[in-house]
């Protein structure tokens, strides 16, 4: 079972492109967890990130929306909150994918047979390039 967490905050121009390319991932979906971590301050692009969460969960893929009450921590605040909800315990593996990130559908199938194979193997760091908004 593998955790996919993606922070956001006020995540307007590519909110729908990391939350698709995590919930395009070419892995069993019912091995998989996508957990959108919303930090926006912005009642509207909650509201959007919210509704994208929605519509992929509709879809048939195990996304949770999580927000918090506070930003403490920022970024790795979020990161460490996601990881105290009940369904994280499930979880072997964890992907942290930025909001501006939209990892290759075979992300998965290319990185976790490294850390599955090989038990003193931590941690697997992939290269990426990343996209402006508006050019996807």
């Amino acid at each position: 079972m593998v955790l996919v967490q993606i922070p956001m905050y006020n995540e307007r121009e590519v909110y729908k492109l990391s939350i698709g390319a995590a919930c395009g991932l070419s892995w069993p979906s019912d091995r998989v967890i996508v957990q959108v971590l919303d930090d926006s301050t912005d009642p509207t692009i909650k509201d959007l990130v919210e509704l994208e969460c929605k519509i992929w969960a509709k879809k048939g893929k195990n996304v949770k929306y999580e927000v918090r009450n506070n930003r403490e921590g920022y970024k790795a605040g979020a990161l460490k909150e996601g990881m105290l909800h009940a369904y994280v315990q499930q979880c072997d593996f964890l992907a942290v994918f930025d909001a501006d990130f939209q990892p290759e559908p075979d992300f998965l199938m290319r990185t976790i047979p490294y850390l599955a194979r090989n038990p003193q193997i931590a941690l697997v760091q992939a290269r990426w390039e990343f996209g402006k908004p508006g050019n996807q």
